[in-house]
């Protein structure tokens, strides 16, 4: 779950983001007369959809859900245009877990999930219901349960394809099992955590290290031998 915290919505991880989706596209579409990489384009969606995601939530608390917490306080539900803006940040940071699922799948297994569309609508759809009747901790830990289906579906996606030796590994896998090991430091270090809030900074760094690796693979991609 890519998350920008409480900053402004250009922030060094949105930044690292913006160059892995540039690079990401230049791979897919080839690059100064390189052979294009069709089969590198779900990673450029996925990279495409992190920036766009991060950016909107930035821009959602930035300028709406943090001046309206800090004048009703901590405890206090979001009310009138700040409840809206919170259940859209709500979907929108639910539908990265099913993101990187479906790209998952389309890399690896060559399958289109579009059922997923419908199974992450049917989950926000249920969490912007229930709200403010859960909130806070209950709902980190059905978001930390969505998001843990989702990365081990995606990780027996990966075994499977490992263990069957269903061809040769091109670089949408390794960007793939980079883009999981970076949720897997979210999933650990802020929804497993139980507080996600007092555990966000870690998880920041060691989001942006993640981040920064599928950038310098894709740079070296880019860059090196033809």
């Amino acid at each position: 779950m890519v998350d920008l915290g409480d900053v402004a919505p250009l922030s060094p991880l949105t930044i690292i983001l913006a160059a892995c989706v540039a690079s990401a596209w230049a791979l897919t579409r080839g690059w100064r007369g390189r052979p294009r990489w069709p089969f590198y384009r779900p990673v450029a969606l996925l990279l495409s959809w992190a920036l766009a995601t991060s950016l909107a939530r930035g821009a959602l608390q930035h300028w709406i859900l943090n001046p309206a917490r800090a004048t009703i306080g901590e405890e206090v539900p979001y009310t009138g245009m700040a409840r809206t803006a919170y259940l859209a940040e709500v979907a929108i940071r639910l539908s990265w877990p099913f993101a990187i699922l479906a790209a998952t799948l389309v890399v690896f297994r060559r399958r289109r999930p579009w059922w997923l569309v419908a199974a992450w609508a049917v989950a926000a759809g249920g969490l912007c219901w229930s709200y403010p009747e859960v909130r806070r901790e209950p709902q980190w830990h059905i978001e930390a349960a969505v998001a843990s289906v989702c990365w081990l579906w995606s990780a027996r996606t990966v075994w499977c394809w490992y263990s069957s030796d269903d061809g040769a590994p091109v670089a949408a896998h390794t960007a793939m099992m980079l883009v999981l090991a970076a949720q897997l430091s979210v999933l650990a270090l802020v929804l497993w955590s139980g507080n996600p809030v007092e555990h966000w900074t870690g998880a920041r760094v060691t989001h942006g290290v993640m981040y920064a690796g599928v950038l310098a693979f894709q740079l070296r991609k880019l860059l090196g031998p033809s």
